[in-house]
């Protein structure tokens, strides 16, 4: 039977899709419910076939015929399900042209702005981050960079952009409390606490963490539940999405788009600069 041939095709559809950084999830959500569909369809129509071949046909022609041509329908169905699983694979390959190529040597131009800075605020080396609190892979990289700025405390300085997204419905309000917090001097202090528990994010969470920092409370909370973050939180989205920032962690050393970030990948990056 060809099903084993259509669950290979429907795993070779996800595989591109789980790459290793926060991206809508909306579509394979859609396509992984169409896969389910299609088997239980399949299902269907062996058990069809099945109940068919155990039937002993009486003598005559007639019904020979009959089975040839539930044959010919179920695999004309098969036929209809491939060519459907085809179009669906061509579906998902359409937003590929709308993401060009990343060119690592395209210099782009991105100010502070209201963005909090780590490190040596005139140090020859500026590594801008776009992030999103709620993302993993974000978290996970926050090691990385304390590394960096350990290992190059004169040469090196961080700038954090809001690129909260929109399936992370905690992202853009961690990003809020983490600004709140910076108007009492403690940004990095709350954007460590929020990072390490992205997992678990939720408004009454910020009130603790304010706590934990010795915060002016009333006014953390005044100033997380006001609108004064907003436009600047779309800017920082609007500056990303102009420089080809497409999801999270996406980032860029003097200008230029990393291709990578471990701390091997930053060393290198660094030290190529500095030797300039």
């Amino acid at each position: 039977m060809k099903k084993g041939k259509y669950l290979l095709m429907l795993l070779l559809l996800v595989v591109p899709l789980c790459t290793a950084g926060c991206v809508d999830k909306k579509k394979i959500d859609s396509i992984e419910q169409m896969q389910k569909d299609i088997l239980a369809r399949l299902d269907r129509i062996e058990a069809n076939q099945t109940s068919a071949q155990q039937v002993s046909p009486p003598e005559g022609p007639a019904v020979g015929s009959g089975a040839e041509q539930l044959q010919k329908q179920i695999l004309a169905r098969l036929d209809r399900i491939e060519a459907n699983q085809k179009n669906m694979a061509k579906a998902v390959q359409q937003p590929a042209p709308q993401r060009p190529a990343v060119d690592f040597n395209r210099v782009y131009s991105l100010p502070v702005g209201s963005s909090a800075v780590k490190g040596n605020k005139n140090a020859p080396v500026t590594i801008v981050e776009f992030s999103d609190f709620q993302c993993p892979y974000c978290s996970k990289l926050q090691p990385t960079l304390k590394q960096v700025l350990a290992a190059y405390p004169n040469e090196v300085k961080l700038v954090f952009k809001d690129f909260p997204l929109s399936f992370h419905q905690h992202a853009k309000n961690a990003a809020k409390a983490a600004r709140a917090a910076g108007e009492q001097g403690k940004y990095w202090e709350m954007h460590d606490l929020i990072f390490e528990n992205y997992n678990q994010l939720n408004d009454n969470l910020y009130k603790d963490f304010a706590a934990k920092l010795q915060l002016n409370e009333a006014k953390f909370l005044a100033d997380l539940n006001s609108k004064k973050y907003d436009n600047l939180i779309q800017q920082d989205i609007i500056l990303g999405q102009n420089s080809g920032v497409g999801g999270t962690p996406t980032l860029f050393l003097n200008g230029k788009r990393m291709q990578g970030r471990s701390f091997d990948d930053f060393k290198a990056a660094i030290e190529g600069y500095l030797k300039k």
